[in-house]
């Protein structure tokens, strides 16, 4: 990470801080400027400013609300409203009908996406408000209103928009963002966030699948496995090849099938498992001298286009399946090669 950077917070850390402020202002008819939120560990605190409240929401509820700031990450919920109404549940019927065991309830509301697919932390059915998050809510109202129960709704009016912009489609979570967040804090330009949505995606995978995981490093293999192989779940590794293999073996995952741009493939028999260009060299030349051309060639594209022959990649397409056996230990790997116009040029399976 860049130190120069500035850090931001999770939409879990923004959940928690509104539905403080709301437990506030529905105790004492008060709005605070901004709240002081524990973050996970229970060792630090970050004071967040509250935007807005009302003091009823037309549901007879205290709601108030949080601008995400994602810092300098590049962050799709960064910039968006998120708000929590909360309710002071007395009588003895509406504990009865709402208390489920814990004298904070809360709830997702509009905007808060709703999980479809089994695999993640929440259950299916249930709201995207991932256990920490949950735990900062609770922390952060009980701070606020020590007994007593209390009902709190989490809503982000244009979380739905926003979602578009995220991966909570491809893990199964429809209708809006997730509230999410292990630490409270947002570190910029995090991969360990990618990293962590790709193993969420593969857990998904797993519930789906638990023999084969699809995989490919974007869009190229994506598109061009699912035109093969149709209604399966590719996961893509994006540049993070190795943390991906090596999570789906531990996971359980027996047999591995992957398709992609012998490009990005390529630089595994390099010894490359991040292919990002910083940490990688082009794999132009590589494969050019794996098949004994002389020349020039700026991009594999281009070889691919000299080559003609496709017959020549399944070569290449079993040395790479071969190096991904034998490093992460699967029972079977299938590798499929595509061009840029996602024609197969070259396939290739290695079994134990």
């Amino acid at each position: 990470m860049n130190p120069a950077l500035r850090k931001g917070f999770t939409t879990g850390t923004a959940a928690a801080a509104a539905a403080k402020a709301a437990s506030i202002l529905a105790l004492t008819g008060r709005l605070p400027e901004e709240v002081s939120v524990t973050l996970p560990g229970g060792l630090r605190t970050l004071a967040i400013k509250i935007r807005a409240a009302s003091h009823q929401d037309g549901k007879g509820r205290s709601a108030a609300s949080v601008i995400k700031d994602g810092g300098d990450d590049p962050d799709a919920t960064s910039g968006l409203e998120i708000t929590a109404a909360a309710s002071l549940i007395n009588s003895q019927i509406d504990k009865m009908i709402n208390n489920d065991g814990a004298e904070v309830i809360i709830k997702g509301g509009d905007g808060v996406g709703v999980v479809t697919k089994a695999g993640l932390q929440i259950p299916v059915g249930a709201h995207a408000i991932n256990p920490v998050p949950l735990l900062m809510i609770r922390t952060a109202v009980r701070e606020a209103i020590p007994e007593g129960i209390v009902e709190i709704e989490i809503i982000v009016p244009d979380g739905q928009r926003a979602a578009a912009k995220t991966f909570n489609s491809r893990l199964g979570i429809l209708g809006g963002i997730s509230i999410i967040g292990t630490t409270g804090i947002v570190e910029p330009m995090s991969v360990e966030a990618i990293k962590a949505t790709i193993r969420c995606e593969l857990d998904v995978a797993y519930e789906e699948n638990s023999l084969r995981v699809y995989l490919s490093p974007g869009k190229i293999g994506e598109d061009s496995l699912k035109s093969i192989f149709h209604g399966v779940h590719v996961v893509q590794m994006s540049n993070f090849i190795g943390n991906s293999l090596q999570y789906a073996r531990d996971k359980g995952f027996r047999e591995a099938l992957i398709g992609g741009h012998p490009g990005k493939l390529a630089k595994l028999l390099m010894g490359y498992f991040d292919t990002h260009s910083g940490k990688s060299p082009q794999a132009a030349g590589f494969v050019a001298r794996y098949f004994g051309l002389e020349g020039e060639y700026n991009t594999v594209e281009q070889l691919i286009e000299h080559v003609q022959n496709t017959e020549k990649f399944n070569p290449l397409a079993y040395d790479i399946a071969a190096k991904i056996r034998t490093r992460y230990g699967f029972s079977s790997v299938d590798v499929l090669l595509f061009n840029m116009k996602k024609q197969p040029i070259g396939v290739a399976t290695c079994i134990k």
